[in-house]
């Protein structure tokens, strides 16, 4: 069970739901910051997926991203710094002993390379969060052939972005694995 079940409220169709905001951020070697963690009920489920979580009350899509990305990376982002909504996701998924719903807003945002600091990590995420890294859309790739990440289309959409910048549309995508 995660420590703060509060932040998932029971939505209309019964599951467990929140709004969420998230990063992909690309540094200057046009690498992205992906984070692996695992189900802390089940540790042989694992995944990659970007910085960002879950939406407090009061606050836009985009203070969420901002206040997510320090507080997973310690690297503070401006309003200004965020291109988008450049997807928006609404997921089913098994999580923590049940199927739970998330809708989240994506956002991409250039950096220079930082170290990463966890200092500003619940005890949530220390528990199933494993690893944050750079990658390079070839390691992405890499990583998409044997480890689950999310987005699914995040390889191809950050490729496209990279090489001819986003068209200013937000990609809908639908996920539900069950």
């Amino acid at each position: 069970m995660l420590e703060r079940e509060n932040e998932w409220p029971i939505g209309e169709d019964g599951l467990p739901t929140r709004d969420a905001a998230r990063v992909i951020l690309v540094d200057e070697q046009d690498r992205v910051l992906l984070v692996q963690g695992h189900d802390g009920n089940d540790p042989s489920r694992r995944w990659w997926f970007t910085v960002g979580g879950g939406q407090e009350e009061g606050e836009s899509a985009q203070d969420t991203a901002m206040r997510e990305c320090f507080e997973e990376t310690g690297f503070q982002l401006a309003s200004a710094d965020l291109v988008g909504p450049v997807i928006y996701r609404d997921s089913k998924f098994f999580f923590a002993d049940r199927t739970r719903r998330q809708r989240e807003h994506f956002f991409l945002a250039r950096a220079k390379t930082f170290e990463v600091n966890t200092d500003g990590w619940s005890n949530d995420e220390k528990n199933v969060l494993d690893d944050m890294r750079w990658l390079s859309l070839a390691e992405l790739r890499e990583i998409e052939a044997n480890d689950r990440i999310y987005p699914e289309e995040l390889p191809d959409l950050l490729e496209e972005w990279l090489i001819n910048g986003w068209d200013g549309q937000c990609v809908m995508i639908v996920e539900y694995d069950n």
